[in-house]
């Protein structure tokens, strides 16, 4: 593929670079939106899929994907294959950091931490498919299975679409993964759903019960209150996983975490950034310094919940310290990453008098001559964005989702030439997962799933993938 030069920010075609050349400062792969997830959870809500034609419904979609069960084996692959290929694909530089932006699990569950991490740090997973959707064993939802069945001998309504029958599925999907993990530098910030019940609610007493139980349902519940399923969803999930149930082996380690939790999951594994220290503040915002880099990890997540994100006040004059003092250094700059981004911090749920939107990091950022970058993910799309502002201005970078199509990761290299423009090389990068594997089943599901029109909306346009970004001098 082409690699396109962008620069919207200043500076010229002519003047800007076309090759390797350059001083490489900086190589990290971004991943995001990995959703590692427990599919035979009784906390989910599978069934609200099966209402995505009614638009009450479209802000909680999707809380079931015909892929659910994969999504540990496409991570998986993603791990292999940046640990057999350590370099950087512009500069041959070895990979400095691996950074996730978050929704690194589905459903705020330990089991789902615990088989993240392992895939990351190296060890084994193991999520159980028996149970799921894709299990029509376990219970009978009529004529046609509403969901996707790889049963051959299961009539659903996703085989006249194309939908692949698996021997074998559910005893393969269920299978324990041995990972060697990435084997170099990684961390990570959370995501609404590596909090958040479904990515939307908090945590509570009562769907917790449910989810360490011993059954599980895939229906709508009957009756089921009338009026906005999303604020229910916010203020009561636990009603939406009380239909008609089944018997399933239960498990302790369905239970919510919280943030501390979290966060000493984090620092156990390793992860960079993160101390004790942070076990006493109220967000996970952290700093990476590198040679010529500082990382500045922003939580977004917003404190009553729901998916979207906001940003405290506090965080605000936090972010401006710290991007003051990269100002103040000579030759370096500042790269931030958060889960949301400019189109996603938008939620004032509840209206608390400490929380802040879109409009004010940007005010903060456009301060700093030293801001070149901000990662995010969340929108599962690529899609990068020139975001121009008094001291210059910087680039959003927004990479796809592991869990949804096409399934990549993304390169970003920096490099500085030699008249001091700098520029960010990005690249994405698939898996390199076997034909017949289950990475490689999950991909084609992805593509099944975003039909022609989606899953060109999700990978973007050419100058949202692989891209050379210019920053002139400042």
């Amino acid at each position: 593929m082409t690699t396109t030069v962008r620069t919207d920010l200043g500076g010229t075609v002519g003047s800007a670079p076309t090759t390797a050349a350059g001083e490489s400062l900086l190589g990290l792969v971004h991943i995001s939106d990995l959703h590692v997830l427990d599919a035979s959870s009784p906390a989910r809500a599978e069934w609200v899929e099966l209402e995505a034609d009614d638009p009450a419904f479209a802000p909680l979609l999707h809380m079931h994907r015909p892929y659910d069960t994969l999504t540990a084996f496409a991570l998986h692959a993603h791990v292999d294959t940046i640990r057999n290929n350590p370099v950087a694909p512009t500069s041959g530089r070895p990979y400095d950091l691996i950074i996730s932006t978050g929704d690194n699990i589905d459903n705020a569950q330990r089991n789902e931490l615990d088989a993240y991490l392992a895939l990351i740090c190296g060890g084994v997973a193991r999520l159980d498919a028996a149970g799921s959707a894709q299990d029509p064993s376990a219970t009978d939802l009529g004529d046609v299975w509403p969901y996707w069945s790889p049963d051959p001998e299961v009539n659903d309504r996703f085989r006249q679409r194309g939908y692949p029958a698996v021997e074998d599925f559910v005893a393969r999907a269920s299978a324990p993964i041995s990972s060697a993990g990435l084997g170099m530098p990684w961390t990570a910030i959370p995501g609404n759903h590596d909090l958040m019940r479904q990515g939307t609610a908090l945590p509570n007493a009562a769907l917790d019960r449910l989810a360490v139980g011993a059954s599980k349902s895939l229906r709508r519940p009957e009756p089921f209150p009338a009026g906005d399923p999303v604020s229910l969803y916010l203020e009561r999930p636990e009603e939406f996983s009380v239909g008609p149930s089944y018997s399933i082996s239960p498990d302790a380690g369905r239970r919510a975490i919280d943030r501390v939790e979290w966060l000493q999951a984090h620092i156990a594994a390793g992860a960079w950034g993160y101390t004790d220290d942070h076990l006493r503040r109220p967000h996970v915002d952290t700093i990476i310094d590198l040679d010529h880099v500082r990382l500045i990890m922003l939580d977004t997540n917003h404190p009553q919940g729901d998916f979207d994100g906001s940003i405290g006040v506090d965080q605000l004059a936090w972010l401006d310290e710290r991007l003051t003092e990269v100002d103040r250094e000579v030759g370096r700059v500042a790269i931030l990453a958060s889960h949301h981004g400019t189109d996603t911090l938008v939620n004032d749920l509840g209206h608390p008098a400490d929380r802040r939107l879109a409009a004010s990091i940007n005010e903060v950022i456009h301060r700093h001559r030293s801001a070149i970058a901000w990662l995010v993910g969340h929108r599962h799309i690529n899609r990068i964005e020139s975001r121009r502002g008094a001291a210059g201005g910087y680039w959003e970078i927004t990479t796809c989702s592991t869990i949804d199509f096409p399934s990549q990761v993304r390169a970003v290299e920096l490099l500085r030439h030699r008249d001091g423009t700098l520029e960010l090389a990005c690249t994405m990068l698939d898996h390199a997962d076997s034909p017949d594997g289950l990475a490689s089943l999950h991909r084609d599901l992805t593509r099944r799933f975003a039909g022609n029109r989606r899953a060109e909306h999700l990978a973007g346009r050419d100058v949202d993938r692989d891209v050379r970004l210019v920053v002139p001098p400042r």
